[in-house]
């Protein structure tokens, strides 16, 4: 995994809003597909978030999986805003399948996650939020596309508990090509996302590139995501 992560870090290095835990090309929205030869291999997720307000983010998220059914994600994000203090947060993903779709006919899991975070770069990491997402995802028919829903509870620190809601959606348009929308909210924000994905090598090499429209504390920013992933390493 070691040549890959250097080469992303050298990419999105130049480049550089918190987010709740996700599977790319998704923000919020995670997956319940079981990827049928993911046996004991490593995936690295980058992604960079630019809004039109000074909000800038960037995350790198190695990820392991110890079979389709079980992995665990670790995400680092590095976050830069024009008007408030710029911070760090690490956030720990853990994923449990129930079921498969080839199986099954749905996809059926879990999601526990952990959030900490360093406010201005200074202080120790703190616990910000733990949150438990159900993914449910369904197939829209064979080699078109799935649809995702996340219904999920969050304990901020500090607040009482949150619900969260939100679906996903992919189709495949042409040839190495796919579509992708997300819709989240909570009591306090809301996300929409619409973009593209490019498999430069299918199921090992993608690169994404979403617009995104993001309402929270009474103010609605705008941006682009912009997004690299290497699978089975």
């Amino acid at each position: 995994m070691t040549k890959p992560l250097l080469l992303c870090a050298a990419l999105l290095a130049a480049l550089a809003g918190p987010a709740p835990a996700a599977d790319r090309p998704y923000l919020i929205t995670n997956s319940a597909a079981a990827e049928e030869d993911e046996e004991q291999v490593w995936a690295l997720e980058n992604w960079v978030r630019h809004a039109r307000r000074g909000q800038r983010s960037l995350t790198i998220a190695p990820e392991y999986a110890f079979d389709p059914d079980t992995s665990v994600q670790v995400e680092f994000r590095r976050v830069l805003e024009r008007d408030e203090p710029n911070g760090h947060e690490i956030e720990i993903e853990f994923k449990r399948l129930f079921t498969r779709i080839a199986r099954d006919g749905i996809g059926v899991g879990a999601v526990l996650t952990l959030d900490t975070e360093r406010q201005d770069g200074q202080g120790p990491l703190r616990r910000s939020a733990t949150s438990l997402f159900l993914p449910i995802t369904l197939p829209l028919g064979e080699g078109v596309g799935q649809v995702h829903l996340n219904p999920a509870l969050s304990w901020p620190r500090g607040e009482s508990m949150r619900t969260i809601g939100a679906i996903a959606a992919e189709a495949e348009l042409w040839r190495r090509t796919q579509w992708f929308g997300e819709w989240g909210r909570d009591a306090e924000q809301g996300l929409v996302l619409t973009g593209l994905r490019y498999w430069i090598r299918r199921e090992r090499l993608a690169v994404d590139l979403a617009w995104q429209r993001e309402q929270a504390e009474g103010r609605v920013t705008r941006g682009v995501v912009f997004g690299i992933a290497w699978y089975d390493l």
